[in-house]
């Protein structure tokens, strides 16, 4: 009669079917960057005369593949992404605006499904990030109440048209200072993308795709009641080299 395996044993003879059954896989790792843009997402109707407006960035990462099959693979791109947005004043309000620029930290797992030919091919990402808000840097004008007036026709009963006709402009640049009572910084979100590949040679492949990171987690910690959340959301089109160790 057979003796049943034991816990180890199994475990053991699991990992050595899995990598004969792969004997065939191979690792990548390469460089990418790319341009994205991202969207803030939030409900301003509490606002008023607010609007939020996308603003560019980049990104750079290491993508690595560990191509199980020929029309599937898993990869992982440790990365720094730029994820910046701006608030804008409208109406009365006009010329008041904030630039955020934000960088983060992440790490994109996907699964790669591709289809094609043996050099020209076609993939799709499918996955989930996670990331961390590590710098954030704002940039923009509001009005001083503190300097003296900039409308000077106190004698008449003109009315001023424009925040600044009351106000005189404050520009700021700055470091922007973290709140940990206020600010979320871990961000958890999913992934899809899409692009085309090409296989130089045995070696060496070059790539471009379009990806879209949407943030399931809001950016602010639930300190008061009221708030309104808000997400990133980022498209990013970037290119590639991967190298082929084995």
């Amino acid at each position: 009669m057979t003796k049943p395996l034991k816990l180890p044993t199994a475990i053991c003879v699991m990992f050595t079917v899995f990598f004969i059954t792969h004997a065939n896989a191979q690792f990548s790792v390469g460089v990418e960057g790319g341009y994205n843009k991202n969207y803030l997402l939030t409900n301003v109707s509490n606002l008023v005369s607010t609007q939020y407006n996308p603003l560019s960035g980049f990104s750079v990462g290491v993508p690595l593949v560990y191509q199980v099959e020929d029309w599937f693979a898993v990869k992982a791109v440790p990365s720094f992404m730029q994820k910046n947005y701006q608030m804008q004043r409208t109406g009365f309000y006009q010329g008041v605006y904030q630039n955020n620029t934000n960088g983060y930290v992440q790490l994109p797992v996907m699964a790669q499904f591709s289809f094609g030919g043996e050099a020209l091919r076609g993939f799709i990402d499918v996955g989930g990030y996670a990331g961390y808000w590590l710098t954030g840097h704002v940039k923009g004008t509001m009005a001083n109440i503190l300097n003296q007036p900039a409308y000077t026709n106190t004698t008449s009963n003109a009315q001023p048209n424009n925040i600044f006709d009351e106000f005189t402009p404050y520009s700021y640049d700055e470091k922007y200072t973290f709140n940990n009572t206020k600010d979320r910084r871990l961000e958890l979100g999913v992934l899809a993308g899409a692009g085309l590949s090409y296989q130089l040679n045995d070696t060496y492949k070059v790539y471009g795709e379009a990806t879209y990171y949407d943030g399931l987690t809001d950016l602010q910690k639930n300190y008061q009641s009221g708030l309104v959340p808000r997400y990133n959301a980022t498209y990013v089109f970037s290119i590639g080299i991967l190298y082929t160790i084995q």
